[in-house]
């Protein structure tokens, strides 16, 4: 599955590209239409047939000879944010958030509402006390600044309560050009991944019928992935998604996340262990992912995430149960508008995937005593 270096810096590039222009597009939960709209047209060329819910699940089944069994593949499209709360008379907007938004992170940061650019105000650093320059203010204190001095201003330019206000922070090269960072990696870096193992598995001969799931709402309760599941009724399911990494000074990498950057897909083993709703690996998906990376030379890393949770802790619960792992990408500075990421970890997350779906047929074993038989 290893390419050669040249192949291998194109794939990175292709993936830059992809989540450059995703994480461009605004998708707040809730309000995922622009991303959803863009996925449509990026994964049409290589769907069987290609379907979006209501509430804005995509569904995309790939060309296969075979019916069964089902395989999905799923990715989030919707990122933190907040909403509109309230306009008040002189044009600044008050807010709401919407996931998991940092508190900290908020004043002073470029946003957009529908597409118009503003900032969230910060009280003048001359007229601060020293107290009001160490602690965090409220969101109820917050606002956005658009730029103009009345509400009707505000109102002209179709902006009303309820609408969403994503980070303004596009996708960019570090130093190191291997390592990218801006707003909504989570997860679009995992969206940009799917259509990647579209293309590569075009015209493959499968042994499975994939399923590439494009979910929404997850960064407020796991909805979409419920919904998808439910509807889709696969006999396993694969998540796509990030997973903050340690390896910084603030955080240690025993006692805090064993997780590093750079270090190849990270299978999350558990999480939500405190009483969050979260999964504890199944052992037939672990083992069948783990055997596949160590064929095709794949480095992994083996992790547990358990203060927070993912897709997968709602799609293994549908139904009468669905075997499932998670495929994380590391990514630093997590909720933030500067996640950080490492490419190489994007595309060795793309080979493991691929070679999932080229290995995954019905001699894939599910049983839970499998290990003792």
């Amino acid at each position: 599955m290893q390419r050669p270096e040249q192949s291998r810096a194109a794939e990175r590039e292709q993936l830059y590209q992809l989540v450059h222009e995703l994480a461009q597009l605004d998708g707040v939960s809730g309000h995922e239409q622009a991303v959803v709209a863009r996925l449509v047209d990026l994964l049409r060329p290589f769907a069987a047939s290609l379907e979006v819910d209501s509430f804005g699940n995509l569904f995309a089944w790939l060309p296969s000879r075979a019916s069964r069994p089902v395989l999905m593949i799923s990715a989030h499209s919707d990122e933190i944010g907040l909403l509109v709360k309230g306009i008040e008379p002189n044009g600044f907007l008050r807010v709401e958030k919407i996931g998991g938004v940092v508190d900290s992170l908020l004043p002073g940061r470029r946003v957009r509402v529908r597409g118009y650019r503003g900032v969230i105000g910060v009280r003048p650093g001359h007229l601060q006390t020293a107290e009001e320059q160490r602690s965090v203010p409220p969101v109820r204190e917050l606002y956005v600044d658009l730029g103009y001095d009345s509400a009707e201003a505000v109102r002209s330019l179709g902006i009303e309560i309820g609408d969403p206000i994503a980070y303004d922070e596009p996708v960019e090269r570090l130093a190191n050009p291997e390592r990218i960072c801006g707003k909504a990696l989570d997860n679009r870096i995992s969206c940009a991944v799917l259509v990647r193992l579209a293309e590569r598995l075009r015209g493959a001969e499968l042994r499975c019928q994939p399923v590439l799931v494009v979910t929404v709402q997850e960064e407020v309760g796991l909805r979409g992935a419920q919904m998808a599941a439910y509807r889709l009724a696969p006999d396993a399911a694969i998540v796509v998604d990030t997973v903050p990494a340690g390896g910084t000074p603030d955080t240690d990498l025993v006692k805090d996340l064993g997780i590093r950057l750079g270090e190849g897909p990270v299978l999350a083993l558990a999480s939500g262990m405190g009483g969050v709703r979260g999964h504890l690996a199944h052992p037939g998906m672990r083992d069948f992912l783990v055997r596949v990376a160590a064929e095709h030379g794949i480095p992994i890393q083996r992790a547990l995430f358990p203060r927070s949770t993912s897709d997968l802790a709602a799609i293994h619960l549908a139904r009468g149960g669905i075997p499932s792992m998670v495929v994380n990408i590391a990514r630093r500075y997590s909720h933030s508008p500067v996640e950080t990421l490492d490419l190489e970890d994007v595309a060795a997350t793309l080979d493991l995937l691929e070679a999932a779906v080229r290995s995954f047929d019905e001699t894939v074993r599910f049983s839970f005593l499998a290990r003792t038989e």
